[in-house]
């Protein structure tokens, strides 16, 4: 399955780079964004599976450009996946909503055009999670706001990526591989994204997701892999049996067939499909 070859990847950049430069080496593989392009590789492989035309999404395959702009209501933004619309007119127009209308600024795809493309942003943290969980939390609110509160319509989908267990900053130091001894809270993080996944149609809460995947992927072995449901969790003592919330409902298999029969509610799903 394709998941798992971008997954290694993932996991082998990562520690390439430890092992070549430490914790420097880490860092700068880290903001190259090298890494989360692989993550991006699924999900694009996935709309394809699922009957997306692959020249309707951007960036193209095996490619970080070029990134669709659109316009939300506080800003606009560069969208790390962005599944175009066939059968809409771009329509320029000239910013004059929220903060933007003061700095003269050009929407060059228009208001119907923008809301007929499905969205995907992704994120990961392999380092300092429970120090940077209430800034992740407050930035993924704010960009599901930023574009239905001008997009209402628009289908939007959220994949997090979070390790059980976080790099040794020790061991990255010294050039070797190894992982800290304590969990990642992960019950805190599907609690999280499982909060703001679902959102139904246009009158929902706009800081909702019409989708969130929490890919919750074990890097400690040989083969890295992901977790499918709450019985493997708890099976690896990863969440407790007596955590209420099904961790599947924001599982990866899903995620993918979700957004797309939401778009498919909304608009017609031959917009996104092979003329």
């Amino acid at each position: 399955m394709f998941v798992y070859r971008f997954l290694n990847d993932f996991k082998t950049m990562l520690e390439d780079a430890i092992i070549e430069n430490g914790e420097q080496g880490f860092s700068n593989i880290i903001r190259s964004q090298k890494p989360i392009n692989c993550i991006h590789e699924i999900i694009k492989h996935d709309l394809i599976r699922c009957g997306v035309d692959e020249k309707n999404i951007f960036p193209p395959l095996n490619n970080s450009k070029p990134e669709i702009k659109l316009a939300g209501f506080l800003k606009q933004k560069d969208q790390d996946i962005c599944v175009t619309p066939n059968n809409v007119e771009k329509k320029a127009i000239l910013v004059k909503w929220g903060p933007l209308s003061f700095e003269n600024k050009e929407d060059v795809y228009g208001f119907d055009f923008s809301q007929h493309c499905l969205v995907v942003n992704m994120h990961s943290q392999m380092r300092s999670i429970a120090k940077n969980t209430d800034t992740l939390f407050e930035r993924t609110f704010a960009e599901s706001l930023n574009l239905h509160m001008r997009y209402p319509k628009m289908v939007l989908g959220e994949l997090y990526v979070i390790p059980i267990k976080e790099y040794s900053l020790e061991l990255s130091k010294s050039k070797q591989i190894g992982f800290e001894n304590r969990m990642v809270n992960i019950e805190k993080y599907i609690s999280f994204f499982h909060a703001i996944s679902g959102r139904k149609d246009e009158k929902d809460s706009l800081w909702k997701y019409e989708k969130c995947c929490l890919l919750i992927v074990n890097l400690c072995s040989k083969i890295p892999f992901f977790y499918n449901n709450s019985y493997e969790l708890i099976c690896d003592g990863i969440i407790s049996k007596d955590f209420k919330i099904e961790y599947a409902d924001i599982g990866f298999h899903n995620f993918t067939q979700d957004l797309l029969a939401q778009y498919a509610k909304r608009f017609d799903i031959k917009n996104l499909q092979t003329c």
